[in-house]
This record gives C-alpha cells, sequence and structure tokens, in this order.
C-alpha cells in the first residue's frame, strides 16, 4: 500500500493562512454576536398577531371563534359580539396573503398573522378573511384597511369563517 505524504510547509501555510483568516475575519464576527449588547430581544412569534386597531373590527373579536361539531360536519361558533356586524359594511386592517401573483389583488386573504415572519404561527380560519374587492388593492408587506360587507360563513365548503365583499381600500381615523 503506497502513502501519499505532503510536504510539511505547504501545510504549514494553509493551516496559517486558515488561522489567520479565523482570527482577522471570524472572530470579531463571533465575538460581536456573543455580546449582550448586540443580542436582539427575543421575539415570540406566538404572541406577533396584529393588534386592534381603533375603527376595526378587531382580530381578537374575529379569531375568537371556535370549531364545533354539529350534524356530524365542523363549522365555526362565532362569538356573540359579530353577529350584529353579519352583512354590515366594516372596516378590516391586516396582511395580504395574494391567491395570484401581482402588484394589484380583487381576490386575496387577509389575515392577522405576518406573512414575512418565518418562524410565527400560520394562521386558521378564524384569523383569516377571504376579500372579494370591487376596487383592487395594492399588494404591501404592512397591513393594508378595507372596507366592505361582512359575511359570517357558517357552512362554507372551503372552511372559510368569514368573506368581504365589495371591498375598497380604506383608512383608519
Amino acid at each position: 500500500m503506497m502513502c501519499l505524504r505532503l510536504p510539511e510547509r505547504p501545510v504549514r501555510h494553509l493551516l496559517t493562512g486558515m488561522g489567520l483568516w479565523l482570527g482577522l475575519f471570524m472572530l470579531p464576527a463571533l465575538a460581536q454576536t456573543g455580546s449582550p449588547a448586540a443580542v436582539a430581544p427575543a421575539h415570540d412569534p406566538s404572541t406577533s398577531m396584529l393588534p386592534d386597531a381603533p375603527g376595526a373590527v378587531p382580530w381578537s373579536v374575529l379569531s375568537a371563534a371556535t370549531i364545533k361539531k354539529s350534524q356530524g360536519k365542523l363549522g365555526p361558533a362565532f362569538p356573540e359580539a359579530l353577529r350584529p356586524l353579519q352583512g354590515k359594511t366594516v372596516k378590516l386592517q391586516g396582511y395580504i396573503l395574494p391567491i395570484e401573483a401581482g402588484q394589484t389583488h380583487s381576490y386575496f386573504l387577509l389575515s392577522a398573522w405576518s406573512p414575512t415572519c418565518p418562524f410565527c404561527l400560520s394562521a386558521g380560519p378564524e384569523a383569516m378573511v377571504e376579500v372579494r374587492a370591487r376596487k383592487a388593492v395594492k399588494y404591501s408587506i404592512d397591513p393594508v384597511v378595507v372596507e366592505g360587507r361582512l359575511l359570517l360563513l357558517d357552512n362554507d365548503p372551503g372552511g372559510v369563517f368569514y368573506r368581504l365583499v365589495e371591498a375598497v381600500p380604506a383608512s383608519l381615523p
């Protein structure tokens, strides 16, 4: 069996070069990330739902809907505070979840949870609203406000709890 032996000098230069590279570039970066001042505050993805906005239907009320079993089927059990809003014109603030690619959208989901947080929990049907807009809404990673007629869907085949129809872009007071 033949053994390949590397010359000592090139190996020593390689290791010295790697050590120099680590010392000059990597260790300062590691030192910065390890210092308490450089550590970002802890992010809790379970509590990053969009806060309630004055002038809009609160997500805390929308997301209070639960799932019930009735006549062998699962469906929503809406909080009593929502029943008077059935068919009424309301404002909602939320994050656009596009269904199709594009800069503007007439059909999309509005969510209480930011789609840009890879660690955040995804929303269930109680924290999403299907929006059918009369006037297209420009996509934004920031929350948008839309105004339209709110429908509480007791038996939607797609599992959607809420739909906002005839929606238009709006603003809050």
